[in-house]
């Protein structure tokens, strides 16, 4: 399996999961679990096992974290390999001009996704289905502002 955010941000300070466990009392399964899942479904109390590993707080652990995973619908896309080429594409051009425009998008959640439902194909089309109109309609009304 690809390294995740979490065993980036560990390899970064010579530490393990299994490291983190011993020093923080947190379970490795847990660990491992949050691991596989978005930051921002990650719990208080495996940021807190990670700062206290890494003598870090917990803000400047998510804060980490956050920069290592990156940009959350590219991050979405990626996860879900089966998900319409055209529409992944079209989505990832929408995003090259957003950003274009200076717009961020680490805010961006899928948090209703998540807890909502299955993941699977069918819902991860739709949930970028809506990501591409809300992109198209943000990028639309900046283009106004410009004129």
């Amino acid at each position: 399996m690809d390294k995740t955010y979490i065993d980036k941000f560990l390899i970064k300070r010579d530490l393990t999961r299994y490291k983190v466990a011993q020093l923080s009392g947190i379970s490795q399964s847990t660990l491992n679990d949050a691991r596989k899942r978005p930051i921002n479904t990650m719990t208080v109390k495996t940021l807190q096992a990670l700062a206290m590993a890494t003598g870090e707080t917990p803000g400047a652990v998510l804060d980490e974290l956050l920069k290592l995973e990156g940009n959350p619908i590219i991050n979405f896309i990626q996860a879900h390999p089966f998900l319409d080429k055209q529409l992944v594409s079209d989505v990832e051009d929408l995003l090259i001009e957003a950003h274009q425009s200076g717009l961020n998008f680490n805010n961006v959640t899928f948090n209703r996704y998540y807890d909502e439902g299955l993941d699977n194909n069918d819902r991860a089309t739709v949930a970028l289905n809506n990501i591409k109109t809300q992109l198209t309609n943000l990028i639309e009304v900046l283009t106004k502002e410009d004129d």
